[in-house]
């Protein structure tokens, strides 16, 4: 049975919902991470968000701490922007958010940054001068690698239960952190009670009116699971003025995540508490993202007609197959294009984690040193996308022999 509190919208709370797309983005053997992303639209306000059960969130909860920060720790990407990043793409993300939140602050002011992961943000605003830093997160491991290497005060915590005073802070930051809540409602009165009046909520998330522009990969901002809310500019509003906050400004921009190539349409906005709240206004305007997002689901789907075609002449030819890059997009093109059906022979990424502790199907996942014993007949599939350069690299520097191929 589903948990009614994910089924009506998490907006308006209206009951009545439609599906827009459903698709099996696949799944490593023990992950907790639900499979199968249900995206729908709120019937009366337009908002986009994935349906999930609660025993879908309850493993996604599970995923963050027991799969993702180990993950993360076990990876030797130094160039893109993830938890523990410390560089000009991550730098980037912040300079854009700091700017909204820079008129506001005063070296007196007390931050809270919602999801402050390793305390990345907090050293960053350290650097302005600003000494009175709080910050919470859902995952342990964050949070004891940050009050190991740092004198903030860091707590288990999350978006929806803020284990804070109230009226505390003059300023909250929530950064790539509001897509991920099941209630988003719940967010914006936590945000309320521990704000002063006249305090600033800044938050980062992604763009959804714009997940067309800037393409990475087939429908990557849905197999991107971790995102259960597509926001956009209208609904943030709604959801603000509801609970009594004004918006102040707001930033269309974008940023490089995992490589130049991969780039994340951010939209940062800058809200501030007031004393008042007003009913819900729906408008023409919030159906807007209705409009986008179909452009991107169709847009979508024929580049992933293309992409069924390859992988049947690959299952057609039954040459034996290497893949580099077992993430997102390989587990997409596994469960949902008939990359199931291939010849597969070895399955390569250089994230330690995933080596000794993935399979998929009860296929392990080995380093690159398993590409010695390839012949000239095999075929690699890079599936890492952002790091496609990288790899070809590593090919020449291995003399690999065999046919190169990326989706």
């Amino acid at each position: 049975m589903i948990n009614s509190k994910f089924v009506d919208c998490p907006i308006c709370n209206y009951n009545k919902i439609k599906n827009i797309i459903d698709y099996d983005c696949g799944n490593f053997d023990s992950s907790k991470l639900y499979s199968t992303i249900k995206i729908c639209e709120c019937n009366s306000c337009g908002h986009i968000f994935n349906k999930l059960s609660s025993e879908d969130y309850d493993g996604l909860v599970r995923y963050y701490n027991e799969e993702y920060a180990p993950s993360n720790f076990g990876s030797n990407d130094k160039v893109g922007d993830r938890p523990g990043s410390n560089n000009k793409f991550t730098f980037e993300r912040y300079n854009n958010i700091f700017k909204l939140i820079e008129p506001h602050i005063k070296f007196s002011s007390k931050v809270l940054d919602i999801g402050c992961a390793m305390g990345g943000f907090l050293n960053y605003i350290k650097t302005k001068g600003v000494n009175k830093l709080y910050g919470i997160d859902l995952t342990q491991k964050y949070i004891d690698y940050a009050n190991q290497n740092n004198s903030y005060t860091i707590k288990l915590g999350n978006a929806e239960s803020i284990p804070f005073e109230n009226n505390l802070f003059d300023i909250l930051v929530i950064d790539q952190v509001l897509e991920h809540v099941a209630n988003p409602q719940k967010v914006f009165k936590e945000a309320k009670r521990v704000l002063k009046i006249g305090g600033i909520f800044c938050l980062g998330v992604p763009d959804a009116s714009r997940y067309g522009e800037n393409y990475f990969f087939d429908f990557y901002w849905f197999i991107l699971r971790e995102h259960i809310q597509h926001f956009d500019i209208e609904h943030l509003n709604l959801l603000a003025n509801s609970e009594g906050f004004e918006l102040v400004e707001y930033d269309q921009n974008t940023s490089p995540m995992m490589s130049e190539k991969m780039i994340l349409p951010n939209l940062n906005v800058c809200f501030r508490l007031t004393e008042k709240t007003t009913d819900m206004e729906i408008t023409t305007n919030c159906f807007n993202l209705d409009k986008e997002i179909k452009k991107y689901i169709t847009s979508n789907l024929e580049k992933m007609k293309k992409k069924k075609t390859i992988i049947n002449n690959l299952t057609n030819s039954g040459k034996p197959i290497y893949i580099w890059g077992i993430g997102r997009e390989f587990l997409f093109l596994y469960a949902s294009l008939g990359l199931k059906k291939c010849n597969i022979i070895g399955l390569i990424d250089m994230n330690k984690y995933k080596q000794d502790n993935y399979k998929v199907d009860e296929m392990k996942i080995f380093d690159k040193s398993i590409l010695q014993n390839a012949n000239s007949e095999s075929i690699l599939l890079i599936t890492a996308i952002a790091h496609i350069d990288s790899i070809k690299e590593t090919l020449i520097e291995m003399d690999y022999k065999g046919q190169i191929l990326e989706l």
